[in-house]
């Protein structure tokens, strides 16, 4: 292992963000789990303690080939970090955020996205008095918002895999009667849409979730019009010549 000569006044001043803070984190209780102090992973790593207590503290920032030679002293694979590292980051993260949200907001309201993972998904949305559409929107709080036009609030559709999402405060608002929801005897007041459901989550609606749900909640659509729909979905129109 090359030996490293970092000194924390050799940095400039670092601030480290949340999502590296994280980062260190995963790091510091990797090496307490191995039963490892300050001083002997420092050795491992030809560097003095007080040099490891400036990166395990956020004074001083890894490198990439820092964090290579870490992960080696700790006996992680660098494979493990990169593969669980995002999946922690994401739940950590979106549960700071959404800890500032109205409490009121249920477990399949995500909060706002990494800045720079502005993911989207394809929804079918509702809106009153006309037929419905294939939207594509960010996957985050506002937008959907803005889709429904206030607080969100979920239901069931009755169609394994997807969930219905409505403006939470449709009937204070004297929104009008949009759909019947046969499955459940629900009635949903003002515009909503239906996403693909997973666990904490939303996703885009798969070509066949999207028929089911056309056929259950827009009965009054001809049989000619679903193909017209489902091929703005992407992967609709690959999916409808499987079966043409």
């Amino acid at each position: 292992m090359s030996k490293h000569r970092p000194t924390p006044q050799g940095f400039t001043p670092f601030t480290p963000s949340p999502a590296y803070r994280i980062f260190l984190n995963r790091l510091i209780n990797t090496r307490q789990d191995k039963g490892l102090s300050q001083e002997q992973l420092a050795h491992k790593l030809e560097l003095t303690p007080e040099q490891v207590t400036a990166f395990e503290s956020g004074e001083a920032p890894l490198g990439f080939i820092d964090v290579r030679n870490w992960l080696l002293a700790l006996g992680m694979p660098f494979t493990h970090l990169t593969q669980t590292l995002d999946d922690e980051l994401r739940a950590k993260l979106d549960a700071e955020i959404e800890a500032t949200e109205a409490p009121e907001l249920n477990k399949y309201t995500r909060a706002e996205p990494l800045p720079h993972q502005v993911p989207t998904i394809q929804v079918l949305f509702f809106p009153i008095g006309q037929a419905p559409e294939v939207r594509t929107i960010p996957n985050h709080l506002k937008s959907m918002q803005e889709l429904v036009g206030g607080l969100i609030t979920t239901f069931e559709t009755g169609i394994d895999g997807t969930i219905g999402v409505a403006n939470d405060e449709a009937l204070l608002e004297s929104m009008p009667l949009n759909r019947s929801v046969s499955a459940t005897g629900a009635h949903i007041f003002g515009p909503f849409f239906v996403a693909g459901d997973a666990p904490h989550k939303f996703r885009s609606l798969a070509p066949r979730e999207m028929e089911r749900v056309l056929d259950a909640l827009a009965p009054e659509l001809p049989q000619t019009e679903f193909p017209r729909i489902i091929a703005q979905l992407e992967g609709g129109q690959e999916w409808m010549d499987l079966w043409n």
